[in-house]
C-alpha cells in the first residue's frame, strides 16, 4: 500500500496549531492565578469579619468589670437588663404604689465608692432572699425570667463575699440605715404588691451599677 506523505502545507498548518497550543497553556495558568488571589482576597476578608465578630462576642460573655472601691467584680449588666426589659413593661402596669419608691438613684449615687460593695450585697441578697422569692405570677415569662435575674444576683453575691472576706467591702452605719430604709419601705406594703414594685424598680438599680464599668 502507498503511504501517504504530508505536504509541506499541512505540516505547516500543524506546526501552527501545536504553537498555538503551547501559548494558551500560560494564559490558563493566569487566569489561575487570578482566580486564587480573588480566593485568598475574599478569604483574608471573611476571616477578619468573622474574628471582629468573635471579639465582640467574647467580649458580652465575659462581661465588664465594676470597680466598687477597692473590690472588682465582673457582671454582665447588658444580660441582666436584656432579661429585665421582657417583664419590664408588666411589672410597671401591674404597681399600683407609684407613689413609692424604694430605690432612689439620687440615694445610690450619693454612696461613697467604698460603701457601694456593702450596698450592694444588702440590696441583692434582699432580692434573692425577700423579692423573688415571694413573687408569683400565672405567666411563665415572668417567672422563668425572675428566676433567670436570681440565679445572676446570686452569682454576683458570691464574689461580694470574697471581697468582703478579704475587707474590701465596708460598710458604714450611714450605709446600713439607707438600706434600712429601703426593707422599712418594702415591707409597709402587702407581699405580691411590694414584689412587684421591687422587680419594676431594677432599672435604676442596674443604671447605678453600670456607672461601675470600668473604660
Amino acid at each position: 500500500m502507498e503511504r501517504h506523505t504530508p505536504s509541506s502545507e499541512q505540516k505547516h498548518a500543524s506546526d501552527l496549531t501545536r504553537m498555538l497550543e503551547t501559548q494558551r497553556c500560560p494564559l490558563n495558568m493566569l487566569a489561575a492565578l487570578e482566580a486564587c488571589h480573588t480566593i485568598k482576597t475574599t478569604m483574608r476578608t471573611s476571616i477578619l469579619l468573622v474574628s471582629t465578630l468573635l471579639v465582640i462576642l467574647w467580649g458580652s460573655v465575659l462581661g465588664r468589670k465594676l470597680h466598687l472601691g477597692t473590690c472588682t467584680l465582673t457582671v454582665h449588666t447588658h444580660e441582666l437588663k436584656h432579661h429585665f426589659q421582657q417583664i419590664r413593661h408588666s411589672m410597671l402596669t401591674e404597681d399600683n404604689h407609684k407613689g413609692v419608691r424604694l430605690l432612689k438613684g439620687e440615694m445610690m449615687k450619693s454612696l461613697q465608692a467604698t460603701e457601694s460593695c456593702c450596698f450592694l450585697r444588702q440590696v441583692l441578697r434582699f432580692y434573692i432572699e425577700k423579692v423573688f422569692s415571694s413573687y408569683t405570677s400565672s405567666q411563665s415569662l415572668h417567672r422563668r425570667t425572675t428566676s433567670v435575674l436570681a440565679n445572676s444576683f446570686l452569682s454576683i453575691t458570691k464574689d461580694l463575699r470574697l471581697c468582703h472576706a478579704q475587707m474590701h467591702c465596708h460598710c458604714s452605719e450611714e450605709t446600713n440605715l439607707k438600706f434600712d430604709a429601703i426593707q422599712t419601705n418594702y415591707d409597709k406594703l402587702e407581699m405580691g404588691a411590694a414584689s412587684v414594685k421591687a422587680i419594676g424598680e431594677l432599672d435604676s438599680l442596674l443604671e447605678w451599677l453600670e456607672s461601675f464599668h470600668s473604660n
